[in-house]
């Protein structure tokens, strides 16, 4: 065959679209019963709502030229997000309450433990503020932090940022800005989109470039600013920062597999590749092999959890194929790997980093009390930390989905009258132990995150979806080693590796990688290109 896909999550579909794309008829396998991944939808309370991610920041062109090729519209999300942050240091739950500290949104104002509601600073990337002495970053930090902050545009430029310091994203921040804007900026919002503390996670990977772009602008509210204004100079209608798929982002995946099928590709679920070998040129297998890849191929069925590998539960069935896309998870890959001829992936030492347990319950009730949206979009809840007061909610992000997308707040007047929204509560974080969310509690967070009580007969339809492990942290060290393997993938002949675990973390990312390894196996006359001993028809 022209080419396999070994993977169906958006790195997949994404690969087998670009090689689709090029003339060629990939054969994608995907060992769960679905394709999409982390991309997924369903219908809740009769409206289809995305069970994973739910949007994307565009950066680079991949995502945006994707959507335009598939025919989707992306656009913004409804309404401005909140942080729910404990109080300051050195205040009480009654200082908490007063000022420019005050909660701004939620009804009842902050709680009996101080932690309270507020808005997100308006000028920032991930929290890291343009303007530190802006009323809104001074109303979250205080006088204290906000002018620590400030200091930032006083020191040397290479402070945090030169290549002796440290990779990771919260030393950068603590380093240039100080521990205020980390622990109620950056810490909360980089928790709630990468499920990771900033400590573990490099800068370069979650924001690229960042640390180049202090050194050579002066500060990192320089560099800050620097990304504001290039994403406000873009032409009108050149999509920039975080967009939705209309209709939801489960729509850009079902788009993509339908696109693969309709160029004449080949879409499997429920089939997974079990080993692989790559022959020589008289069709023998060795290490010295430089002709098409051997892969076996048997069908799946459910692991021991739906978080587990699925498991082989027939005979395999060897197929040959010109080239090959490893786009399915780490663990999946490396052990793929360990039949390409001079590769050893023990040698280089990859040890896969176990991403956070992850809980999403969706609810769609009756709520007349939210039809004013009292924290807009949504709100993402602080870690809380040793020095703060307990947190008074177990979640850990709200989404208020019919606020935040119209379609979502259209389906629920069309199937069930005014005055129903719908809520989605995510839990867990790293370090902590597996959350077992169950709805008369996730209904208690709603009311003290949101002053709106909803009672358990107002519930019409609720599902809880895990994505245990899935989003593994990008660590420096994890990132260069992941490289080292790549390079090492590359000297083998129409082989690629894909996925978040080599592309790094977000969908944008994960994509423009996918993209770029597709379009190197097929050169440049596309699918004309014949194979070292075998044909496209092999």
């Amino acid at each position: 065959m022209d080419a396999l896909v070994v993977g169906g999550g958006v790195a997949g579909l994404t690969a087998a679209w670009e090689l689709a794309r090029a003339g060629l008829r990939p054969l994608l396998v995907e060992a769960r019963g679905y394709t999409g991944g982390l991309i997924a939808g369903a219908e809740i309370g009769g409206v289809a709502m995305d069970l994973g991610a739910e949007s994307v920041v565009l950066r680079g062109g991949a995502v945006a030229t994707m959507l335009d090729a598939l025919g989707l519209e992306a656009t913004a999300h409804h309404g401005r997000p909140g942080l729910f942050l404990p109080p300051m240091a050195g205040s009480g739950p009654a200082a908490a309450g007063d000022g420019a500290n005050a909660a701004t949104a939620a009804p009842g104002g902050p709680c009996s433990s101080g932690w309270a509601l507020h808005p997100f600073p308006r000028d920032a990337v991930l929290g890291i503020p343009a303007d530190p002495l802006s009323d809104d970053v001074v109303a979250l930090l205080g006088e204290a932090g906000a002018r620590r902050a400030a200091r930032d545009g006083e020191l040397a430029a290479g402070v945090g940022a030169s290549p002796s310091d440290p990779r990771d994203l919260a030393s950068l921040v603590r380093a240039r800005m100080g521990e205020a804007v980390l622990d109620r900026l950056v810490r909360p919002i980089v928790a709630g989109i990468h499920a990771a503390d900033p400590s573990v996670l490099d800068a370069d990977v979650v924001v690229p470039g960042l640390r180049a772009d202090v050194i050579r602008l002066g500060s990192l509210q320089a560099a800050i600013r620097a990304r504001l204004e290039e994403r406000r100079s873009r032409p009108a209608g050149r999509r920039s920062g975080e967009v939705c798929v209309v209709g939801g982002m489960h729509r850009l995946t079902a788009a993509l597999r339908a696109a693969i099928e309709s160029a004449g590709g080949t879409v499997l679920t429920r089939w997974g590749a079990r080993g692989m070998r790559l022959e020589d040129c008289a069709g023998r297998l060795g290490a010295a092999g430089k002709g098409p890849w051997r892969v076996a191929l048997a069908p799946t069925g459910r692991g021991a959890t739906p978080s587990d590998e699925p498991i082989a539960v027939g005979a395999p069935r060897e197929v040959r194929a010109s080239r090959v896309v490893l786009a399915c998870s780490a663990r999946a890959a490396l052990r793929l790997l360990a039949g390409a001829p001079g590769l050893d992936p023990d040698a280089l030492g990859i040890a896969i980093p176990s991403g956070a347990p992850i809980a999403r319950l969706t609810i769609v009730a009756r709520a007349p009390g939210l039809a004013g949206a009292p924290v807009g979009s949504g709100l993402l809840v602080a870690p809380a930390r040793p020095s703060s007061a307990p947190c008074p909610v177990a979640a850990k992000a709200l989404s208020h989905l019919d606020a935040k997308w119209p379609w979502i707040a259209e389906g629920l007047r069309d199937r069930h009258g005014e005055g129903v929204a719908a809520l989605r509560l995510s839990y867990g974080r790293p370090g902590s132990p597996r959350p077992e969310p169950a709805l008369a509690g996730a209904l208690d967070d709603i009311a003290a995150l949101t002053g709106a009580r909803i009672e358990l007969d107002d519930v019409l339809d609720h599902r809880l979806v895990r994505w245990d492990g899935t989003l593994p942290p990008a660590t420096p060290d994890y990132r260069q080693r992941a490289a080292r393997l790549e390079e090492a993938v590359a000297s083998l002949p129409r082989l690629s590796v894909t996925g978040a675990w080599v592309a790094g973390t977000g969908i944008a990312a994960v994509v423009a990688h996918a993209r770029e390894r597709a379009a190197g196996m097929v050169g440049p006359t596309g699918a004309q290109n014949a194979e070292p001993g075998g044909t496209e028809e092999d």
